[in-house]
Order: C-alpha cells, then sequence, then structure tokens
C-alpha cells in the first residue's frame, strides 16, 4: 500500500460552494481524505511520503469531453496552415513544406486551412498542381469537414467528373462537371482513411507523444472520438504500461455493428481505458456551409447545408446502438441539425434510460429557442467546445446574422438544468483547456471579442472549470470515479501557476500547469 499525503493551500474542490481543503490523503491511487493537512497527517499510516504542490491553486485534473487524440498526435508532424491568411501565403508554405519533406511520391496530409480568411481567391486542385503536381496533397479544412486535394490525390482516390456525389456528401465541381479539388463531408473520408493510413507507421508512438503533450496542459483523461486505429494504439500502449492519461473510447459509425457484435458496451473497462459511445453525424461545419440550418447562408442563397443523416436514418442507428447497449453521441452544428437529433433521442429515451446510457449532441453550436429545454427534459448531454465560439465570431455574424437562433448557448443550457461537458474538438482546435475556460467566462462580459450580448448571462469561473472536470465525467457515465477531488474517487489533478478565481477573465487562457498527478503518482512536472 502506497499512501501520500499531498499539500497546498488552496485546492479548489468545485463542488458549487466554492470549498477549498488543504490537503488530499492518496492510497494506492484513490483520494482517502481531503481536509485539513494537520488532520489527515495525522490519520495517515506510517511511512506515508509528503508532497507539497507547487502553483498557486490545484483543482480536479481536466477531461476533454471531445478530443480526436490521434488526428492531434499525427498534426504534430504535418503541415500547418492555420495562420494563414492569403490563399498566395497558403501556396507559398505548402511549396516548401512539399520540397523540404522527405517521402518520394507518398502523401502530403495536414492542412487546417480556412479559405473564410482568404480575400484572394479559392482552394483549387489548379492551384496546388502550379506548385505540387507529383505528390498527392489531401489537407484537411480548419474544421475538418472539407478536404483540399491535388489532381494526383484525385487520381489516386478515383474521382473525376463522372464520380457520383455520396450520401450526406458533396464534391465540388466547377461549369464542366470536372472536380475543383474540394470535397464536403461523407466525399472525403475514404481519401482521408488512406492519405493516413499510408503516412502513419507507428500511431502508438505519435499518441504517446501526443499524451505528453495533453499531461502537460493538466488533461488526465479525453473522451476520444478518433477511429478503430486509435483504439488498437490505446490499447497498445496501455498492454506496454506506457498509457498514463485515462481514455473513454469512441466508436466510428462504419464500426457500430461489428462493435455490438464483439460485445463492446459503454462503460465496459477499467480504470485507464472504458468503452465510450457511438460518433454520428448529421451535418457538416459552419466554415464549410455545411452545417443543415433552417435557412440558407446568408452568402449562398439556396444552400442550407448537408444532412448527413436524415431523422429516420438516424433514429434507426440511434436505436440500433442503445439496444446494443452502447451510448450515442452525435454531432450537430446547424440548428435544424440539432432538431433532427433531439427527435431521434426522443424515439430512443426510454430505452437509453432502461439502459443507463446517456446520449449527447457534440457541438450544439446553433440551436432553435424551443431545443434549449429539450435537451433538459430528455436528459441529453450537450458536449460543447467554447473556444468554437472564439474562432467562429466572425462567420456567425456573416453567415447567420438577424436569426432568432440561440447559439452557444452555454449558459442557457445550464439554466435549464441540461448537464454540460466542455472539451476541445482539438486538433481543429487548441487543446490546453484554460483556453476554453477563458472563451466561457469573457463570452457575455465587455471584454468578450463578441462584445456585449444584452440578456446573455456569463459562465461563472467554476462553472466553467466544473465544465471541464466534472461535466465530462458524468457525460462518460464516470462520474462515480473521477471528475471531483473527494474521498473514493481517482486521485487525478493538476496544479495551476496562477489561481483562475483571482485571475482576469481576458487572462484566464495563459494560466499554466505546474504539476499533474494522475492515479496519484506524478504524470508532468514534481520531477
Amino acid at each position: 500500500m502506497v499512501t501520500t499525503l499531498y499539500r497546498h493551500p488552496a485546492i479548489h474542490l468545485l463542488d458549487g460552494r466554492r470549498s477549498t481543503a488543504g490537503a488530499m490523503l492518496v492510497t494506492d491511487g484513490v483520494i482517502a481524505a481531503v481536509g485539513d493537512p494537520r488532520e489527515l497527517a495525522e490519520q495517515a499510516p506510517a511511512g506515508t511520503a509528503v508532497c507539497d504542490l507547487p502553483g498557486a491553486a490545484v483543482i480536479a485534473g481536466f477531461h476533454d469531453a471531445h478530443i480526436h487524440t490521434a488526428s492531434l498526435a499525427r498534426s504534430l508532424d504535418e503541415l500547418d496552415l492555420r495562420d494563414v491568411t492569403t490563399l498566395r501565403e497558403a501556396l507559398a508554405r505548402i511549396e516548401r513544406f512539399v520540397r523540404e519533406q522527405p517521402g518520394g511520391d507518398g502523401w502530403v496530409t495536414g492542412g487546417r486551412w480556412d479559405a473564410n480568411r482568404w480575400a484572394d481567391g479559392a482552394p483549387t486542385r489548379a492551384a496546388l498542381d502550379r506548385i505540387a503536381p507529383e505528390r498527392p496533397l489531401c489537407l484537411s479544412s480548419v474544421d475538418g469537414h472539407s478536404v483540399w486535394l491535388n489532381g494526383e490525390a484525385l487520381r489516386r482516390a478515383g474521382i473525376d467528373a463522372g464520380t457520383a456525389d455520396p450520401a450526406g456528401g458533396r464534391i465540388e465541381r466547377d461549369g464542366d462537371g470536372e472536380p475543383t479539388g474540394i470535397l464536403r463531408e461523407t466525399a472525403a473520408d475514404a481519401v482521408i482513411e488512406r492519405a493516413e493510413r499510408e503516412t502513419t507507421a507507428d500511431l502508438a508512438a505519435l499518441l504517446e507523444r501526443a499524451q505528453a503533450r495533453l499531461l502537460g496542459e493538466g488533461i488526465t483523461h479525453v473522451t476520444d472520438l478518433d477511429g478503430e486505429d486509435a483504439r488498437a494504439a490505446f490499447l497498445r500502449l496501455k498492454a506496454d504500461g506506457r498509457l498514463r492519461i485515462r481514455v473513454h473510447k469512441g466508436t466510428p459509425a462504419h464500426a457500430l455493428e461489428a462493435a455490438i457484435a464483439e460485445g463492446r458496451r459503454t462503460g465496459d473497462g477499467d480504470d485507464w481505458f472504458t468503452n465510450g459511445p457511438v460518433k454520428l453525424f448529421s451535418d457538416g461545419s459552419l466554415g464549410s456551409h455545411t452545417a443543415s440550418m433552417g435557412a440558407d447562408f446568408a452568402d449562398q442563397p439556396g444552400n442550407h447545408g448537408v444532412e448527413v443523416l436524415d431523422l429516420d436514418e438516424l433514429a434507426r442507428l440511434v436505436e440500433v446502438a442503445v439496444s446494443g447497449g452502447i451510448a450515442v453521441a452525435t454531432h450537430a452544428i446547424g440548428d435544424r441539425a440539432n432538431h433532427t437529433v433531439l427527435d431521434a433521442y426522443e424515439r430512443a429515451h426510454d430505452a437509453a434510460v432502461r439502459g443507463g446510457l446517456r446520449l449527447r449532441v457534440e457541438h450544439a453550436q446553433h440551436l432553435q429557442p424551443a431545443d434549449v429545454a429539450r435537451f433538459a427534459r430528455l436528459g441529453v448531454i450537450a458536449s460543447l467546445q467554447p473556444t468554437h465560439w472564439a474562432s467562429d465570431i466572425p462567420l456567425v455574424s456573416s453567415l447567420l446574422g438577424g436569426r432568432e437562433l440561440a447559439s452557444y448557448a452555454w449558459s442557457a443550457l445550464r439554466d435549464a438544468g441540461a448537464a454540460v461537458a466542455f472539451g476541445s474538438d482539438a486538433p481543429v482546435e487548441p487543446s490546453a483547456p484554460m483556453l476554453g475556460v477563458q472563451a466561457a467566462v469573457l463570452r457575455g462580459t465587455a471584454a468578450s471579442p463578441g462584445g456585449l450580448e444584452p440578456g446573455l448571462r456569463p459562465v461563472g469561473v467554476e462553472e466553467a472549470l466544473s465544465a471541464y472536470t466534472a461535466g465530462p465525467a458524468y457525460a462518460a457515465g464516470l462520474d462515480h470515479r473521477v471528475g471531483r477531488l473527494a474521498p473514493g474517487t481517482l486521485a487525478d489533478f493538476v496544479a495551476l501557476d496562477r489561481d483562475p478565481f483571482s485571475t482576469e477573465p481576458s487572462e484566464l487562457g495563459s494560466i499554466r500547469p505546474v504539476a499533474t498527478v494522475v492515479d496519484g503518482l506524478p504524470a508532468f512536472g514534481l520531477d
């Protein structure tokens, strides 16, 4: 039996009452007691180690409720265009990357481009062919819902003028019907899968690098929504004793029936790895103009987005999952998509409750006002990413201005009684949780990048921190075991260089972890 007394004068319990403690007694990775350091020292068995935690505050370890860890791992070495503001700059960076990157005739991946910021032209295959005609380029948009291909990539993917649009996807074409090089939604799935497969030699090694980065950001648990290859790689790390971050692993839609057949059930597993929900898609994204909206985008008359799954098919898949013991997490950005998902969940509500399964909506960005209360009534979890709001401010006003929508309605959902969980959607957005906390707390204040929003209640610091700790634990059905600093919970916590409760909202994002403890043992800092 290994016992450690962790001491710090500002251990925030995030219990809704602003409670603090001065110490935690940890035995074999589990918190045995929380309270006064002198009293806990008297309770401690002989031989107890003592550790004075650094920093200005200690909270429960962050749990990212929505992350693509394998994609994040791959992005560490990929082409990155996120800060590019013109097509010309993008092409120059791509040309330089291809020239400096070894690989013969292999795929070039990465991207994270945002053409909504470019005033000098649109991404096309012709533009890529002028600078890199020989190697296949598969460059994802910043939202991950479009890819930009050159002619060689289209050739290898077998896509030409005669290729039909798949269900739930779109191949952008020029006036002659030829592919422009932009694929939307499901049209991009096969080429992305091939490019990733042919460029990733050892995903477990990449995940180990990403794990170190996440631990350095205070993240001790992830709900991962990448594919089956990531599942296999995480399990390999676990088998090798190299997994230092807890994983609640989602299942992609295409693997649902196989997962049920093998007996995979949400919640099964151990303290390090549990089976999560199946990930379904209802629509696309705002930036790619594929979010399913109730009205056309302001700048594209006739386009109100892409419905990846209609109500009947979505409801069928939800029923299959729930009857098989698997929870459901459905991506929905637009107001029409969110309404459709709630309709599908309503059909499955009773069965989900009987099975102890928690249904989630991923993103829930733009809601019909009446649907806010439906989240609470149906017990549906709103899995939200506050940094999306900060990135989307220019798009919302230009694409959706003047509509009666409850957009990024974090406080409204909480006030209605809905459960809320925060995440990053990394690598779409940065993974650092304190950036999400800052975005949540700033919104609706005078310091907000979006300005004051009349009638909007800002999210408090404790609310935001709880949504990044207890919220994801509840969404995963693991709230009895993680997400809080209380006796009987796993000893996962982070020490921060500044106390969030005494930091200006505009400075919250710059708070840095100085130590991360997982399972009662140092995982970052505390050398």
